[in-house]
């Protein structure tokens, strides 16, 4: 059996568990008023330590240059899919290879398998885990939120329902992408900065797949997503962007985030020096060269570049900041999502 194929097995055997906990997510926490968003988050431990149990044991080793990163086929970690195709990280020594990948909760399974060194999990996720108990630090980021990029977001709504203000939200049924998610979450934050109660409206969890079907179908009077699927629900249900949210918010805070356990960042300083120059060098090359950034965006994802063009590429800055950590922190915090006390400047890798 191949060795890929073998620690693509591991994060089969991993992510039995995270089914079960994402069950456990949808009866707990998307009811109509979201009785509790605390019953989920305490489960994850005992699923990610289960993970560690099941696949654990039989997690293959590395050579110190080669790593294996998990990330998600989105444009938001162009840097990564850029440091690969050009060859950037193996100009610095690295031998990285893409494993196939699931869900963020999966990918962190895969981290404490062993299977992965390195991947790209939303910042809350590893907020989760960390407050889980699993022990993971930062290594970089990529795409941040920023003016140039608000567009790329939005909240939008079907035909036949008016929201000229915020306060037309109270008592609307919202779509979101992953309940706690950073889209959910930087909703949520811009809903207090117009002093607006979440607790007015209801979210109901929508697969973004599932995003343009089920806002037209009316089951939903709005959604929250990211494009491409915020173009694509707006056609479909004849709909418009009622509010580009991300426009008030924050500059740097990161929709994603490269991270590792803090063992093998400790074990490995020097591929952790290595992985952030190939990232920094790649967000150079995002800067200077957007078409064929483009073109290897669509590469690993399988987005059209037809598509691709019509979006703003997303802000590449692959410094990780504690800041943005104590952002994340704060919103989860407030909405009862994390328990124990985190220390966001001890996250960031040294």
């Amino acid at each position: 059996m191949a060795a890929s194929q073998q620690r693509y097995n591991l994060v089969v055997i991993a992510e039995l568990p995270f089914c079960l906990l994402m069950i456990v997510k949808r009866r707990k926490i998307v009811e109509p008023r979201l009785r509790s968003l605390r019953g989920g988050y305490i489960m994850f431990k005992r699923a990610v330590l289960l993970a560690a149990i099941l696949a654990g044991s039989t997690a293959s080793a590395w050579a110190d240059t080669k790593i294996a990163v998990g990330t998600p086929p989105i444009a938001e970690v162009e840097a990564a899919f850029i440091a690969k195709d050009e060859g950037l990280f193996a100009k610095n020594g690295l031998a990285v290879e893409f494993l196939p990948t699931g869900s963020n909760q999966t990918l962190v399974a895969a981290l404490v398998a062993g299977s992965h060194q390195i991947v790209s999990v939303s910042p809350t996720v590893l907020l989760q885990a960390v407050d889980s108990g699993i022990d993971l630090v930062v290594i970089a980021n990529c795409g941040v939120t920023a003016p140039r990029t608000a567009k790329n977001a939005g909240l939008a709504v079907r035909s036949g329902v008016e929201l000229a203000a915020p306060e037309d939200l109270k008592g609307k049924k919202i779509g979101t992408p992953s309940i706690g998610g950073t889209l959910d979450i930087l909703f949520r934050q811009w809903l207090k900065q117009k002093n607006i109660s979440e607790k007015a409206m209801t979210f109901i969890e929508v697969p973004i797949p599932n995003t343009a079907d089920v806002l037209k179908g009316g089951t939903i009077d709005a959604i929250i997503a990211g494009e491409p699927s915020l173009g694509r629900a707006v056609s479909q249900s004849n709909g418009k962007v009622a509010f580009n949210f991300m426009a008030d918010l924050p500059e740097n805070l990161p929709y994603t985030t490269f991270v590792a356990t803090r063992d093998w960042a400790k074990a490995n300083p020097e591929a952790v020096k290595a992985f952030r120059a190939s990232m920094a060098d790649a967000a150079k090359f995002v800067s200077a060269s957007p078409d064929k950034t483009r073109e290897i965006v669509s590469k690993y994802t399988r987005l059209p570049v037809e598509v691709l063009n019509k979006i703003e590429l997303p802000e590449c800055r692959t410094v990780p900041t504690v800041a943005a950590l104590d952002y994340f922190d704060k919103a989860m915090r407030d909405a009862g999502m994390l328990q124990s006390k985190i220390d966001t400047a001890g996250l960031i890798a040294p």
